[in-house]
């Protein structure tokens, strides 16, 4: 019987020591519930779901590229992020069938212009593209010759169809505290700053631009996440 009562103590004391599932309250549930409501009213679906940006944001902060191959002569590279704007509310819309046909359109069509300009498809994902190029007035030329080819579509279900792009220019080398994967998270966060039909980039980007390259419509001041300070941002015309 003593034996049985010091198995019996050891078990509980295994009990007691083993992690537990965490299982909301109702009040934490509803809280939950709330706070997505809130997020959806004040911000809409793209509040609350990761974009194709974010997506490939995260892969390469998982997976690390090697984009070292890609860098022009000073070891720099400009990583360019694209997406298409609303497109949660447009899959619906089409329905599968015809989201996937649109998304066939619109990857001839970038992948098109990142060829023509020496680009390097690094990773697609739903609707969003990471491109990696040496130069970046190739990576600029891309982006107007995108916007530009978008725009010509006059009917089809990628007429009127809005793609955001941003770009920023950086090491491609990991070193410096992962001064790499700092550069490639600056420029997703450029492009999530982009509007449907633009082409914003970072100051990196523009100092290393002729003076006739591109011209600057607008430029923004804007805070990113994960980066300190306000940063200014660029956007282009293309037309």
């Amino acid at each position: 019987m003593l034996g049985r009562a010091r198995r019996r103590i050891r078990w509980l004391e295994d009990e007691s020591s083993r992690p537990r599932l965490s299982v909301p309250t109702p009040s934490e549930a509803v809280r939950g519930v709330v706070g997505t409501a809130i997020k959806m009213r004040d911000h809409g679906v793209k509040g609350v779901i990761r974009s194709s940006i974010d997506d490939l944001a995260l892969w390469a902060d998982v997976e690390r590229p090697d984009l070292a191959r890609l860098a022009a002569g000073d070891g720099t590279v400009t990583v360019m992020f694209s997406d298409i704007e609303g497109s949660t509310e447009l899959n619906h819309r089409l329905g599968d069938r015809g989201w996937v046909q649109l998304l066939a359109k619109h990857d001839r069509i970038l992948t098109r212009a990142i060829e023509r300009h020496g680009g390097q498809v690094v990773k697609t994902q739903g609707d969003g593209f990471m491109v990696a190029f040496a130069e970046a007035s190739e990576a600029v030329a891309a982006a107007c010759d995108i916007q530009r080819a978008l725009a010509k579509v006059g009917r089809g279900r990628l007429a009127g169809v809005r793609v955001r792009i941003g770009a920023h220019r950086g090491s491609a080398v990991h070193r410096d505290g992962d001064l790499f994967g700092r550069n490639v998270a600056f420029a997703a966060r450029v492009a999530a700053q982009a509007d449907g039909g633009e082409v914003l980039v970072s100051d990196a980007v523009m100092d290393a631009l002729d003076d006739d390259v591109a011209t600057v419509v607008e430029v923004r001041e804007a805070e990113l996440k994960g980066v300190p300070g306000t940063q200014r941002l660029h956007v282009l015309d293309w037309a």
